[in-house]
C-alpha cells in the first residue's frame, strides 16, 4: 500500500494529497479515501467529499463458511430506508462439529437460538459466544482457552484472513451441545428504525476445522396469531379462555401465524419481548411457552362437556319464586357460554326454543323450589338480564 502525505490534519479537512513529505510533488489525480469518507484528486486539488458506500454484506442471501480453526466475521448491511424495519431472521446451521455464534446489533448482543430438533440453546453469558453442534463431535470446548484463534473477514464473497488473531475462553455455560446436529437454528434480532443498518456477526471453528451457513432474513414485521391474552397454568385453562389478542411468531417448525413446536413467539411484530411462559389458545391449537419465549409442547383442545342448567315455568313477579308455592324445575337448558348452574352471569344467553321475557327459577340439577337449591334469573329475548336469591321470602339482586 502506498504512503500518501495530506496538507491538512484529516482528508476531510486537506486541499491536495501528495506522494513526498515536503508535499512538492502531486499524487496521481483519482479517488482517496480514510475508510468513511472519500475525495476526488484533480490537478492537486481534492474535490468535495462523499461519504463511502458501506462494504457490509446485504441481507437477503445464504453465506457459507469453512476452513480450519478460528473466528470468523461477517458485516451485514439490513438497509437504512423507513420500510426497513422488522424483525431479522437469522437461520444458523452448524452442521455436527461445534461452531460458536454471537451478533452485535445497535450495541446489543444476541446469542441465543432455537433449534428443530430440540429447541432453545443459549449460553448462560448475555455477551458470551453460544457453542451449538452435536455432542459426539465435541473437541473439549468447555474450560478450554485458545490463545490466537486466526482472524477472518468475509470480504468480496469468501473469508479472507486478516493477519490478526484473537484469543477466546470457553466458559462452560457457553456450550449448549445437543445429541443430534441442531439443523437449521433460528435468531430473532429487532430493527425498530431505519438506522442503524449493520449487524455485525462473529463465528467461532474451536475444533480443526468448520463448516457452517448461516441465511439473514431482510427485516420484516412478524405475522400475527389470534390467542388467549394472558399465560394459563394449564392447557385445559388455556382452552376456556377466547382469543381476544393477537401475538406473533417467529417460524422454527411452524409457519408464519401458525406457532408450532420451537417456534419464538412475541407480543409485538418487531420481535422484542417474548411472550411470558405459560399455557395460550391458539386457533388451531393450545401451546406451551417456555421462560425464554420458545414453544415447548403444543396440543389440541378437546370440546369442552356441556353444562346443563334446569328452569321452570315463567314468572313476571320474581317474589313468587320467594314463597310457599312449589315450583318445578325440569326443563334442561344450555347457556351460549356452556356455564354451569353457579357459573351463570349476566349476559350468557340462553340456548334453544324462545322463552317468554320474565323471570326463572333455575337449578344445575331437576328440582324444586322447595327442596332444591336454586336461583332466579330474569331474561329479555334469551338474554339473562338480572340473577337474584330469595331472602326474607323476595327477591334479591345477588
Amino acid at each position: 500500500m502506498a504512503i500518501y502525505y495530506l496538507d491538512g490534519s484529516t482528508l476531510l479537512t486537506s486541499t491536495g494529497v501528495f506522494t513526498d513529505e515536503q508535499m512538492t510533488t502531486c499524487a496521481t489525480d483519482g479517488f482517496y479515501s480514510d475508510g468513511v469518507n472519500s475525495r476526488e484528486l484533480v490537478n492537486c486539488t481534492l474535490l468535495p467529499p462523499v461519504i463511502c458506500p458501506t462494504c457490509a454484506t446485504p441481507c437477503g442471501g445464504t453465506i457459507s463458511g469453512s476452513g480450519a480453526q478460528g473466528i470468523y466475521l461477517l458485516d451485514l448491511d439490513t438497509g437504512s430506508t423507513a420500510s426497513d424495519v422488522g424483525a431479522v431472521i437469522i437461520t444458523f446451521n452448524p452442521a455436527a462439529i461445534p461452531d460458536g455464534i454471537r451478533a452485535t446489533f445497535n450495541s446489543s448482543t444476541y446469542n441465543k437460538v432455537s433449534s428443530p430438533v430440540d429447541g432453545y440453546h443459549g449460553s448462560t453469558s448475555a455477551n458470551n459466544f453460544t457453542f451449538i453442534g452435536n455432542s459426539s463431535s465435541d473437541c473439549g470446548l468447555s474450560g478450554s482457552t485458545y490463545p490466537a484463534l486466526t482472524e477472518y473477514n468475509y470480504v468480496g464473497g469468501s473469508f479472507v484472513a486478516t493477519g490478526n488473531t484473537q484469543s477466546l475462553s470457553v466458559a462452560a455455560g457457553d456450550v449448549s451441545l445437543g445429541s443430534a446436529a441442531p439443523g437449521n437454528c433460528v435468531m430473532v434480532i429487532p430493527k425498530q428504525t431505519a438506522e442503524p443498518s449493520i449487524v455485525n456477526f462473529e463465528f467461532v471453528g474451536p475444533c480443526a476445522s468448520t463448516a457452517w451457513t448461516i441465511s439473514v432474513s431482510c427485516p420484516a414485521l412478524l405475522t400475527s396469531f389470534s390467542s388467549s391474552a394472558t399465560a394459563a397454568a394449564s392447557s385445559n385453562d388455556a382452552c376456556n379462555e377466547s382469543l381476544t389478542v393477537n401475538y406473533y411468531n417467529a417460524p422454527v417448525t411452524g409457519t408464519a401465524g401458525v406457532p408450532d413446536l420451537y417456534d419464538w413467539v412475541f407480543s409485538d411484530a418487531y420481535g422484542s419481548n417474548v411472550l411470558p411462559s405459560g399455557f395460550y389458545e391458539t386457533p388451531t391449537k393450545w401451546i406451551e411457552v417456555d421462560t425464554n419465549g420458545i414453544v415447548v409442547d403444543t396440543g389440541t383442545c378437546s370440546s369442552p362437556s356441556p353444562y346443563y342448567i334446569y328452569l321452570s315455568d315463567v314468572e313476571l313477579n320474581c317474589n313468587n319464586f320467594c314463597g310457599s308455592t312449589n315450583y318445578i324445575i325440569s326443563s334442561q337448558r344450555q347457556t351460549d357460554t356452556n356455564h354451569q348452574f353457579a357459573d351463570i352471569t349476566v349476559g350468557d344467553v340462553i340456548q334453544g326454543v324462545a322463552l317468554q321475557n320474565g323471570h326463572y327459577a333455575y337449578s344445575g340439577q331437576s328440582t324444586d323450589t322447595n327442596t332444591g337449591i336454586f336461583r332466579i334469573m330474569e331474561l329479555d329475548g334469551m338474554e339473562v338480564v338480572s340473577i337474584s336469591e330469595c331472602s326474607g321470602g323476595v327477591c334479591v339482586l345477588t
